[in-house]
């Protein structure tokens, strides 16, 4: 009986053979194994990594520096959030407490005009410049109020016991009248120039000064007034 004799792979099948599983053991040993140094430098460009896939855990600790980070996109910090607040509160005080203190500036008018020099609560204290004769050019100050119950008291005029009422008007303040250059700044702080007026429900307590001159500052008559509102 003929024996049947079996083929030997040739040595190019062989070699195919192990070139195949040597391909395919290779990738998976790859897999396994590659790490960072198997990674060129750049070669993970940001269309390589899936959205949300970089987590809190895996950054490094004090990794993202200041210069990474979207300021604007922060908010405030609890200490810098109190010291914001008491800044605020510090500069409302002050704000206040400047609010109380007021001043015409220096007004200038001519014979014959009425011109508003200062207004505080019901208060309105207004100049007055005049001719009143024999060439004498006259600067004065007057106070009116909106309030019933008011009281004021200055050198020219004085309402107490809350007998200050609308409809009346009151002189306060250094009246200057002269035919020369004059001016009655030199008064001020002295008995002449101060003057005081308290509102009615208590509100507004005005203590200021008021001072004129005559044919000074390039005008026949010129006023600057100033107060405290103490209320």
């Amino acid at each position: 009986m003929p024996k049947i004799r079996a083929n030997k792979p040739s040595p190019s099948l062989v070699i195919s053979i192990l070139a195949l599983f040597v391909a395919l053991g290779g990738s998976a040993y790859a897999a396994s194994k590659v790490d960072t140094k198997d990674i060129k430098n750049k070669a993970i460009t940001t269309a390589k990594i899936k959205k949300n896939a970089i987590t809190t855990a895996k950054i490094k600790n004090e990794a993202v520096t200041g210069a990474k980070i979207k300021e604007a996109s922060l908010g405030a910090v609890p200490n810098a959030t109190n010291s914001v607040n008491a800044t605020n509160a510090v500069n409302a005080e002050n704000a206040k407490n400047f609010g109380r203190f007021f001043a015409s500036g220096l007004k200038k008018a001519s014979v014959g005009q009425t011109i508003p020099l200062l207004s505080v609560g019901p208060f309105t204290i207004t100049g007055k410049c005049a001719d009143i004769g024999g060439g004498l050019t006259q600067a004065t100050q007057w106070i009116t109020t909106s309030q019933v119950g008011s009281s004021m008291y200055s050198n020219g005029d004085s309402y107490y016991e809350a007998n200050f009422n609308p409809g009346t008007q009151a002189e306060i303040g250094y009246e200057t009248y002269n035919n020369n250059p004059y001016i009655g700044w030199e008064n001020a702080g002295n008995y002449y120039t101060g003057f005081q007026a308290a509102s009615g429900d208590g509100a507004t307590l005005l203590e200021g000064e008021a001072v004129s001159g005559v044919l000074v500052y390039g005008a026949q008559c010129v006023f600057w007034v100033s107060a405290m509102n103490a209320g």
